[in-house]
């Protein structure tokens, strides 16, 4: 078995650059506001030099009309769709699932208005003097400065499911099995239970587990908690394994990658430790490879260098056949390989 150094040796050379990755960069710059949302942010600075009753009458009649606008109030503000609703709601206030939902229901969105009128004082009422397109350029720019925070949540999110996810998609297209299957095409979906322990992705079916994934991706710091999260649920997953199919073995694999565990050594150490194997995105091809195994397909690879995995690949070479460089137009990228099912 590999040392822990080996893999972590192994993780380093091959840690994911999320900056270059296409995905990612299709949440760093925000589309410009619309004329409408313009329109109505410049309304609401014009408002702040009039009565908070004016005020309050503008910013009603504006969102009964139109609520969806409520999203770019809270972003230009330096708000998130959340923060809004756990504000109201420590004031003791009943709120809505979603901040639209707040509009027009009496005491709360009053509260609500008076909140926001604070909010948009201290950001936008620098911009009162200034008119016509200077403001609207500078509400530009609060558009692309603020997005970055507006949309971290749903980054963090989306990142550690588009992982999954691209597993999910690879399997999909080398024609093996896994569930749930939905996950080709929804990587949000829900996971699946296993005696009551939750993976992102089995491999062939409930019925024949032989493939158990976990994924966790770190592209920042995330503090002590969730330093900790991703190697505590890698070992549960272990236990269990082991305690409910004791004569059978069974496959952990951890799909781990991000900048962010070059910080976390603990945690990505008790990944690496605790799983059977791992991937990350640059090595997509392993768990191609490992769902081949446990079905008993086999798969054609084309992998560039092959010194770094030989151990890898000696445990699993029966289900691999590497190919010639004449048939790579006919195969799938997984990462820093090329690989198909074999006819």
């Amino acid at each position: 078995m590999d040392s822990v150094a080996q893999k972590r040796q192994e993780f380093d050379n091959h840690v994911w650059n999320h900056s270059e990755d296409a995905f990612q960069q299709a949440f760093d710059v925000k589309d410009n506001l619309s004329p409408l949302e313009l329109a109505l942010l410049s309304k609401l600075i014009d408002g702040l030099g009039q009565s908070s009753d004016e005020f309050h009458e503008i910013i009603t009649t504006e969102l009964t009309r139109e609520p969806f606008l409520l999203l770019p109030i809270l972003q230009v503000v330096g708000l998130t769709r959340t923060k809004i609703l756990t504000d109201l709601k420590a004031m003791g206030l009943p709120v809505s699932a979603k901040a639209e939902g707040l509009i027009g229901k009496q005491r709360t969105w009053n509260s609500a208005v008076l909140y926001l009128e604070v909010r948009l004082n201290k950001v936008l009422k620098p911009l009162i003097n200034i008119e016509g397109s200077d403001r609207f350029q500078a509400l530009q720019a609060l558009n692309q400065a603020t997005w970055p925070g507006w949309i971290r949540q749903e980054r963090a999110k989306r990142q550690g499911h588009e992982a999954e996810g691209r597993i999910a998609q690879l399997l999909f297209n080398l024609g093996l099995q896994f569930s749930p299957r939905e996950k080709a095409t929804n990587p949000m979906c829900k996971d699946i239970q296993l005696n009551s322990v939750s993976f992102d992705l089995i491999a062939p079916d409930l019925e024949n587990v032989g493939l158990c994934i976990k994924s966790t991706v770190q592209t920042s710091n995330i503090g002590q908690f969730g330093e900790s999260k991703g190697a505590l649920e890698v070992i549960e997953a272990r236990k269990m394994l082991e305690e409910c199919y004791p004569k059978k073995k069974m496959i952990l694999m951890a799909m781990v990658d991000g900048i962010g565990f070059q910080t976390n050594t603990a945690g990505l150490h008790g990944i690496l430790e605790n799983a059977t194997e791992f991937c990350q995105f640059k090595t997509l091809w392993k768990a191609a490879v490992l769902a081949a195994f446990v079905q008993n397909k086999k798969l054609e690879l084309n992998l560039p260098d092959r010194s770094e995995h030989e151990v890898f690949l000696e445990k699993y070479g029966n289900s691999i056949q590497f190919t010639s460089e004449s048939r790579i137009d006919l195969m799938l990228e997984a990462g820093e390989a090329l690989i198909r099912q074999v006819d």
